[in-house]
């Protein structure tokens, strides 16, 4: 009788962990882009200054600005695929855009129904299909960078706002502000945080074992200079690590 509830046991467990070893290899990955902008030039007629003119193709625009979006795959999933949706504020259009894929070298080309609609457009219908585009990137394996640049004109001569969407299955897209302070490619504070946590433990194992003072104090001291290295180590290990085993 104990045999047949060990055996029941044992398989209800297995069961119960391939449940959830499916569900974490299905999981929805997250890719996570970053959008940058600099202002190029702006049209105006000012008192004492004059008027300024800013032309592209020698056509008159009010204002011209060129934007970065990047998109990093640190998930750990290889994708193929994968549409992403550039589009812009009602009072900006997108002149000219472009896409890479960092990590290989290989522009990305538009997808097929946005390229349709280039060829097709009627000129009433102009400024909305420029206030977007549709690209399709055949593969972004993990720790790939997709790049795009656009060439964007305000007409109210403001920052244009550009967003990013996808509708694949599977994989959902999230704005996140590039950290200003980098280390070895790693966030700078975050870094930190985690190194201060690591030395605070440190100190407290040696205020604990009842080291020499001297000892301590000198060990306090090279924590406190190399703190944002462990911190930064702790992250490089632990992607490493999520990398290998998923």
């Amino acid at each position: 009788m104990n045999s047949i509830y060990n055996y029941i046991v044992t398989f209800i467990a297995g069961a119960l962990l391939m449940h959830l070893w499916k569900k974490f290899i299905n999981r929805i990955s997250v890719l996570r882009y970053s959008v940058f902008y600099q202002h190029i030039a702006i049209s105006s007629n000012l008192p004492g200054i004059g008027s300024i003119e800013v032309l592209h193709n020698s056509i008159p625009v009010k204002s011209l600005y060129f934007s970065t979006v990047k998109i990093i795959n640190d998930t750990n999933r290889d994708l193929s695929n994968i549409e992403f949706n550039l589009t812009c504020d009602p009072n900006s259009i997108i002149i000219t855009s472009q896409g890479m894929n960092k990590s290989s070298g290989k522009n990305v080309d538009f997808t097929d129904r946005y390229s349709k609609l280039l060829s097709n457009d009627k000129e009433e219908n102009v400024k909305n299909i420029l206030s977007f585009r549709d690209y399709l990137v055949p593969v972004i394996n993990r720790g790939d960078t997709i790049e795009f640049t656009l060439l964007i004109v305000n007409e109210l001569a403001n920052f244009p706002f550009v967003t990013v969407s996808c509708d694949c299955i599977g994989v959902k897209i999230k704005f996140q502000a590039e950290p200003r302070q980098k280390l070895f490619g790693e966030s700078t504070p975050l870094s930190a945080i985690i190194g201060i946590i690591i030395t605070t433990i440190v100190c407290y194992l040696l205020i604990y074992f009842n080291l020499s003072p001297t000892l301590g104090v000198w060990l306090a001291f090279l924590l406190g200079l190399t703190t944002t290295f462990f911190g930064l180590l702790v992250i490089k290990i632990f992607k490493k690590l999520r990398r290998l085993f998923t």
